[in-house]
């Protein structure tokens, strides 16, 4: 192979994909990173990409942490997203195999927090409820209106994006789960009928109208993809196969085109994306605001019941429960003033 085979690789997926990285900045900068790494004498695999592993990124970040540049679980996973999303790309192309497809992504980035100790954003942030429900509304109405038989492709486009949005915010609020935990939702974790959910060892009821939306997005991919879903296919995944591969990190893109063509959420114009996360820390919070026990949000949540109460509770709270879990984690997901929109 050319000593500049990786440069190459590199060279084609800015080209090749100019608008992906064009609304993802960081991609660039940490595909470069990357390649920088694979170039270092003690590294040396910029000429040998079959022998680039989980591995040999577990060391570029470790690398950049020790360098000062890496220190956060934030930029650690805009660094690995980056390049997850080249990965995908040489695995598309018939360039390399994607070294990323044969691990638990979750557990990985888990890892490598542990290994470099990296700091933990606060994730305090939350939209109002009358934001959350204005959102909603505003997606329910754009989907429902929507004409496919007059549509174009870029129309087609933001239609989908809107169902695995409209998806992603309800099943968040239901269950305020991490992010990629939400994404990994298969058919499996949802009963014969989408109305009961399976998540962080929990059973949520789904309400109607999220189970409703779920059956028809899923038969909308049907016809798409020419296949009936499976047990053991990704939700959305499944939905967005007929376009290419769903990835977790576009939601924040799509988040923020929704909110630029709805303006419900201020002061967003700057910027280029907008974080879901949000969504998830409002159930939370409504949560804890209706008293509910912390045992519940931690089940639910998949957070450690001493971060939920060392961020949200007294420090003279006593923690006692002795009823059953999925029963009062659903009384308490009810109790939210958004649930009946749901």
């Amino acid at each position: 192979m050319k000593s500049d085979t990786m440069v190459m690789y590199r060279d084609a997926y800015f080209k090749d994909c100019e608008a992906l990285i064009e609304n993802n900045h960081p991609y660039r900068n940490h595909v470069n990173k990357f390649i920088e790494y694979l170039n270092l004498p003690e590294v040396n695999l910029a000429d040998t990409p079959m022998d680039i592993s989980k591995e040999t990124v577990k060391g570029c970040v470790g690398y950049y942490h020790e360098k000062g540049e890496i220190n956060s679980r934030k930029t650690m996973e805009s660094h690995l997203e980056s390049v997850k999303s080249f990965y995908d790309y040489l695995s598309r192309t018939g360039k390399l195999r994607d070294i990323f497809s044969d691990l638990d992504y979750g557990e990985f980035k888990e890892k490598i927090v542990q290994m470099y100790n990296l700091s933990e954003p606060s994730g305090r942030g939350v939209f109002g409820c009358n934001d959350i429900q204005k959102i909603l509304l505003n997606l329910d109405v754009a989907i429902d209106n929507f004409k496919m038989e007059s549509a174009g492709v870029r129309d087609e486009d933001k239609y989908l994006q809107r169902i695995i949005l409209r998806l992603f915010i309800k099943l968040t609020l239901i269950a305020p789960a991490k992010r990629n935990v939400i994404t990994s939702i298969k058919r499996s974790d949802l009963d014969d009928n989408l109305k009961k959910l399976r998540i962080n060892d929990a059973v949520i009821n789904v309400p109607c109208g999220l189970s409703r939306d779920l059956k028809n997005a899923i038969e909308y991919a049907e016809g798409k993809n020419k296949k009936i879903v499976t047990d053991s296919d990704n939700i959305f995944d499944f939905i967005y196969r007929h376009k290419g591969k769903f990835q977790g990190e576009s939601l924040n893109t799509w988040f923020f085109n929704m909110n630029q063509d709805f303006d419900i959420i201020k002061g967003q114009k700057s910027k280029k994306s907008l974080a879901v996360e949000p969504i998830r820390n409002t159930a939370i919070k409504m949560m804890v605001d209706n008293m509910v026990n912390p045992i519940l949000i931690s089940k639910v949540s998949g957070i450690k019941l001493s971060i939920i109460e060392k961020t949200y509770y007294p420090k003279d709270w006593k923690v006692e429960f002795n009823e059953d879990l999925n029963r009062s984690i659903n009384r308490a997901i009810a109790q939210n003033d958004y649930y009946c929109y749901i």
